[in-house]
């Protein structure tokens, strides 16, 4: 199972104005807050539907952005997501500025990538799950069956 989707209505209000969300990855469930500061909810749902058609469409990697405020903040949050073969597998990243070559391009965040890690350069093992292209297939036809990923009233 892959999902993504925001929840309820947006809170707070002013640079504070949010909306809840949530990623599931197979039993995995993780419950985030996607800033409405740059991006509208829309913007979050078209740029999941687009990564998880790029997956589909054979990219090697994509990124879904759970934390975008702006290209030039000093942190983003997100995703990403690396296809080998039919199985696709998920970590959690947090972009920091200073680690960037410049601004996160929303349109293009992959870039700031590399490749599938499963050790930190610590030594540490990195948290991933796993679930199947299918899974992104699914997802697709569910938001093209108009279970959007907006919040529902």
């Amino acid at each position: 199972m892959f999902d993504i989707e925001l929840l309820g209505r947006p809170e707070g209000q002013g640079d504070g104005l949010f909306n809840w969300g949530r990623l599931t990855l197979g039993r995995f469930q993780d419950e985030f807050q996607a800033p409405l500061y740059e991006w509208a909810p829309g913007d979050y749902a078209a740029h999941w539907l687009e990564s998880a058609r790029r997956l589909l469409g054979g990219a090697p990697v994509a990124v879904f952005l759970t934390h975008m405020v702006r290209p030039d903040a000093a942190y983003h949050v997100g995703w990403p997501a690396w296809r080998e073969g039919d199985r696709v597998y998920v970590q959690e990243r947090l972009f920091l500025r200073e680690h960037l070559n410049g601004t996160l391009d929303p349109e293009c965040p992959e870039v700031h990538v590399g490749r599938r890690q499963e050790v930190s350069d610590e030594g540490e093992r990195i948290s991933q799950w796993e679930v199947g292209v299918r899974d992104l297939a699914d997802f697709i036809e569910r938001r093209a069956a108009g279970h959007s990923a907006l919040p529902t009233p």
